[in-house]
């Protein structure tokens, strides 16, 4: 069973605005987390395969993983 939580239905309401953003923007857009509840959480979303991180020089970017 998957439980959302309102960590993860911000990042994933955040990525449907913008669907690749840098995780520093996330990270602002998200005042209520702090950057590592925000980091730990992407890092389970990309574990799970709803998120893609790429890393640029000094950069993260996070994106949303395509539907299959």
């Amino acid at each position: 069973m998957l439980i959302n939580r309102p960590i993860t239905d911000g990042i994933l309401a955040v990525l449907k605005d913008s669907p690749e953003c840098d995780f520093e923007l996330l990270v602002a857009r998200s005042p209520e987390h702090t950057w590592n509840e925000l980091f730990q959480e992407v890092g389970r979303l990309s574990r799970t395969g709803k998120v893609i991180i790429t890393r640029g020089v000094g950069v993260f970017t996070v994106r949303l993983a395509p539907v299959k």
